[in-house]
């Protein structure tokens, strides 16, 4: 499965792992305005978006929107929480999908798979909350610099806070 081999998530991964990894999820094939997953729901695993875009939806409020070769739901599988958000099809695309089941049957035969997936997993969310500090942090230069000067600014920059 062509679609994830050098995904960043999976990088973590041999080439025969990403094979192996590939052939144990599937791929799903949504229309626009397909409901992927429900605010509320009990995760069921995570997904990588191959084509198309997603909208993540909280109060029918359209808060993020996610392009091809984006992560989602997997922080629903990595805290056993339920969904903090809907994910709706904002066009016609597919997305390959593992199932929280067949991660948890790896990480409990301790296969190094699940390892790596948890590696690909925390490396994305920490560059994307680096997006997020940053983003925020020039959004509010002005009040960093007035409630802890050059410091503070440089700490949000950098995930510190």
């Amino acid at each position: 499965m062509a679609h994830l081999k050098g995904h960043r998530i999976f990088s973590a991964l041999s080439p025969l792992e990403q094979e192996t990894l590939a052939n144990a999820g599937m791929v799903l094939y949504l229309q626009k305005g397909a409901i992927l997953f429900a605010e509320g729901e009990r995760a069921d695993g995570f997904y990588v978006l191959l084509e198309g875009s997603l909208d993540v939806v909280v109060d029918d409020r359209v808060l993020a929107s996610i392009p091809a070769g984006e992560v989602v739901g997997e922080m629903g599988l990595v805290t056993a929480d339920r969904r903090s958000a809907t994910v709706r099809a904002a066009s016609n695309g597919s997305v390959w999908h593992l199932g929280g089941r067949g991660f948890e049957g790896l990480l409990q035969a301790g296969d190094p798979m699940a390892t790596g997936i948890l590696l690909g997993i925390a490396r994305d969310l920490g560059r994307r909350f680096r997006d997020v500090v940053t983003e925020a942090a020039q959004l509010v230069p002005n009040v960093a610099m007035r409630q802890g000067g050059p410091e503070l600014l440089q700490r949000l920059q950098w995930g510190e806070m």
